[in-house]
């Protein structure tokens, strides 16, 4: 069975559709229909809680609008913006790059780090581990300083800078495994996984195969509780 993915980009411009849709093919299984879409209205990046709170009705206005048309649909936010009131309202799966990316670091070792953008996400990424319940596999949250706009435009820094976090994270925090905190890094994993001898996860291409793997079995979310 063609598998149908939507993947919604959250920010207010079709900037990254393109390489997005190019590198998540590449990713996907042959049997996967992938097409990717952004939000009309909202913030530009997400790097805050106004811009999470921001993005959200435009996330739910297209998950109403596409939820009979696909099989799966990923928000493509590590922040994963409107996730559970996307659940609400929709009955095939849905996930989130930050929760995927964490739950499946927290089975590949004791610890691991996120490495973000701004200093202004590392709070709002440990409260996310806590309620996840992953706060203790949790060694550090390191950030670059580095906007999420720029971080295609000074490639050469963003590279030096998550290499010089990685360095800090597994030399002094004791983390085993890496976790890329923005879905706009995704265009560096390559370079970055031959630089480095430990597992890092790519939070948008891990939370494209787990929606993968859902469909193949035929699971979404219960509307026994949580998601009515």
């Amino acid at each position: 069975m063609k598998k149908n993915i939507l993947i919604i980009n959250p920010v207010a411009t079709d900037k990254w559709n393109a390489t997005d849709a190019e590198y998540l093919r590449e990713c996907a299984s042959v049997d996967a229909f992938i097409k990717v879409i952004n939000i009309e209205k909202g913030p530009i990046s997400i790097e805050s809680f106004y811009d999470e709170a921001f993005a959200v009705p435009g996330i739910l206005e297209l998950v109403e609008e596409n939820k009979n048309n696909f099989n799966g649909i990923v928000i493509n936010c590590f922040a994963d913006p409107g996730v559970f009131a996307a659940r609400e309202i929709c009955c095939v799966p849905i996930v989130g790059p930050g929760e995927v990316a964490m739950l499946l670091a927290s089975m590949l070792g004791h610890k691991f780090s996120i490495i973000t953008v701004k200093k202004s996400a590392v709070p709002m990424f440990e409260i996310k581990a806590k309620k996840m319940g992953v706060e203790e596999k949790l060694a550090s949250i390191e950030y670059i300083n580095i906007p999420v706009l720029d971080l295609e435009k000074e490639a050469g820094r963003t590279i030096d800078e998550l290499m010089k976090s990685i360095n800090r994270a597994t030399n002094e925090k004791g983390a085993e495994i890496i976790v890329l905190g923005c879905t706009g890094m995704s265009f560096l994993y390559s370079d970055l996984a031959k630089k480095i001898n430990i597992p890092i996860v790519e939070p948008a291409a891990a939370s494209l195969k787990t929606l993968e793997t859902l469909i193949d079995l035929k699971l979404s979310c219960s509307k026994a509780g949580l998601f009515f």
